[in-house]
């Protein structure tokens, strides 16, 4: 039984970054079952990331998700080259807790706020089903809000010529 002196309640709402230390080392298939169970509630409580440490949480994980107003972009890609290179753009937002599925492919960026690196990137908003809701202002398109996210994992293209800072 867990001392209750050792027990921590934590209050989420929807955007917040969820956290999760110490879960120690599991085999590959009790890991894919965390990590689809974890997928679910991110989802179901709209969270913006969940991250889990098998050690102690990497603080520099736990990065404001809120950007500095002085952070600096140090990589923009456009429509352009976020079509170009879906596949690996999708692989590692996956590797830095981002639903690609839930970007929009319209643009993303690299900054540096501080001492934190940061991915901004368009979010569709969802409904309770998962599914994109229309932009109330422009039926025309799907509605997404500006977020934020620390950077873990950087990004390494194939093709690292591409560069479309401005």
């Amino acid at each position: 039984m867990t001392d209750p002196a050792d027990t921590r309640a934590v209050l989420l709402k929807p955007g917040d970054a969820l956290l999760i230390g110490n879960v120690g080392t599991h085999e590959a298939t009790a890991l894919a079952d965390l990590v689809e169970a974890l997928a679910i509630v991110r989802q179901a409580l709209g969270l913006s990331t969940v991250t889990v440490f098998g050690d102690d949480i990497e603080m520099a994980a736990a990065a404001p998700v809120v950007p500095a107003s002085d952070a600096v972009v140090l990589r923009v890609f456009d429509r352009e080259a976020v079509a170009e290179h879906r596949a690996e753009l999708a692989e590692w937002l996956t590797s830095n807790g981002i639903d690609p599925s839930h970007v929009a492919a319209d643009w993303l960026s690299i900054e540096q706020a501080g001492d934190h690196q940061l991915v901004r990137y368009p979010a569709y908003r969802l409904d309770q089903d998962g599914r994109h809701l229309r932009d109330p202002r422009a039926r025309d398109r799907a509605w997404t809000v500006e977020r934020v996210s620390p950077l873990v994992k950087p990004l390494s293209l194939s093709n690292s010529h591409v560069d479309h800072s401005a």
